[in-house]
């Protein structure tokens, strides 16, 4: 202890290895801050000297939320070892603790303080100090500067003021070298998976017994031992069985054939209702009357490595908080299990509804457009730099989605040849803020969803007007446009 009785601080070498500093002064009269002279020749990546202080006779114990510990107090950090802290490794190793590896996800996850999935300017700016730290920077972390503008709008890519997982990624990526993480975060939780058919050209994707006696397929007919998981992804990021790619970069637009789509006929048969609103009077003038029913003529599917990268690590996020949320470590969510295009795709295609990790609120909802923007969409994603144009900002400016074919239909342009399209997402609905305000607070929406702890707002004018509900999101890392539904309106 010093003069004043208070306990005097651990002193560790400065280049992470563990070991207390040597005692004594440099030739130069200055404290030693390394533990050895083989330690500082080195810089922290070789041997020790045999007299090395070594490592505290005392480790601390270990965190055992590790980079997700939301307990940011100053006693708390004092008192327990964390993921980046510089005795970190030599802490775990005394207690028989495995340390979490350090990945773009834990470091994500550590900057990330409030749990909110998202960083704010304040959270990155806090982080600096440890990237100076992984990037070997020798500068003083009050030395940094504040984020410009200028950076903080290349980060944030799509412009909902927060960075989201992916976007830190691709900037903190190449400047660390680290690994994403995803692959340790997704071995935490479980998603559904159905076993697609192996058969060369079977459009199959996901094996339900038929009535017979040899338990073959109902959809396909192949027997059940042709359906099963494809083989082990070789990347971080898990692929759809079902997909026609799974490894690499790939972008790819597959066109679905006829019997799977009369599949998605059905779909637009079961969501339709013939209700009118206003917004089809103000996007369809030259035919503001509702459709007697729409017939789908093409369907294509969407496999975009890139855009499910982003889509998949979020994914991984919420499923995370939805398995903390059951230790009380995180907020519980409400499950909606009544969306309608979920519970007609549940009952059209059968086990293929599992796919969707439906414990975070994952549905598959419309998107209406036109059949150009629907192929621009799937190669460059969403983009909420426009968002509201077309639809409109009663819940704020989002990326708005429908239940019903119908709504879907009434922001759907045309092409030259009359034709009509609908994108039917995988969304993440999350920890979903429901609504049903007849005028509703949009600034106070948005504001939940992208400082608070919500993910999207779900709009149900049904209740309060007899029509539609609508799912907006603020986020194009939650969605993700898997199959582009074309088709003709019929009066």
């Amino acid at each position: 202890a010093d003069a004043g009785g208070e306990p005097t601080p651990l002193r560790l070498c400065k280049f992470g290895c563990g070991c207390k500093v040597k005692a004594g002064l440099t030739g130069g009269g200055r404290p030693y801050d390394t533990c050895c002279k083989t330690c500082a020749v080195s810089h922290g990546t070789g041997g020790h000297d045999a007299d090395c202080p070594g490592p505290p006779a005392e480790a601390r114990p270990v965190c055992a939320k590790a980079s997700r510990c939301r307990i940011r107090t100053a006693d708390h950090l004092r008192v327990q070892a964390h993921p980046f802290d510089k005795d970190y490794v030599d802490c775990c190793a005394a207690c028989g603790a495995e340390p979490e590896p350090y990945s773009l996800k834990s470091l994500f996850d550590w900057s990330d303080a409030d749990g909110s999935g998202k960083l704010s300017r304040d959270e990155l700016q806090s982080t600096l100090a440890i990237i100076a730290q992984l990037s070997g920077w020798d500068q003083n972390p009050e030395d940094f500067p504040p984020i410009s503008d200028a950076a903080w709008r290349r980060l944030d890519e799509d412009g909902n003021g927060v960075v989201n997982f992916s976007e830190f990624a691709s900037w903190a990526g190449p400047r660390l070298g680290l690994p994403l993480g995803l692959r340790r975060a997704s071995s935490m939780c479980t998603v559904g998976r159905a076993t697609a058919c192996q058969v060369l050209g079977c459009p199959c994707e996901a094996y339900e017994k038929g009535d017979g006696f040899w338990g073959k397929c109902k959809h396909c007919k192949h027997k059940a031992g042709l359906h099963r998981h494809k083989t082990e992804q070789t990347g971080e990021v898990e692929f759809p069985d079902y997909w026609s790619s799974r490894n690499g970069d790939f972008q790819n637009v597959i066109a679905m054939t006829a019997s799977a789509a009369q599949e998605f006929q059905e779909l637009l048969n079961q969501t339709y209702r013939k209700v009118w609103t206003r917004d089809r009077r103000r996007h369809c003038p030259d035919n503001p009357n509702v459709p007697s029913g729409f017939q789908v003529l093409r369907v294509s599917r969407n496999e975009n490595s890139a855009m499910w990268q982003e889509f998949y690590a979020r994914r991984t996020e919420l499923q995370l908080r939805v398995a903390e949320a059951k230790t009380g470590d995180a907020e519980e969510i409400q499950i909606f299990d009544d969306v309608k295009t979920v519970t007609a795709w549940a009952s059209i295609g059968g086990i293929k509804a599992q796919r969707l990790a439906k414990e975070c609120n994952e549905f598959y909802l419309f998107h209406g457009t036109s059949p150009e923007a629907a192929q621009n969409i799937c190669n460059t994603d969403f983009k909420l730099s426009r968002a509201g144009e077309n639809t409109g900002t009663l819940y704020g400016r989002g990326l708005y989605f429908a239940e019903s074919i119908t709504k879907a239909d009434e922001y759907a342009k045309p092409n030259s040849s009359g034709e009509f399209a609908v994108l039917l997402c995988r969304v993440l609905g999350g920890n979903v803020l429901y609504t049903a305000d007849e005028v509703p607070d949009a600034e106070e929406l948005v504001h939940q969803c992208v400082e608070g702890s919500f993910d999207c707002v779900l709009g149900d004018r049904e209740v309060c007007k007899g029509t539609y509900r609508e799912f907006v999101l603020f986020d194009s890392e939650d969605v993700y446009p898997e199959y582009i539904i074309e088709y003709q309106r019929k009066y």
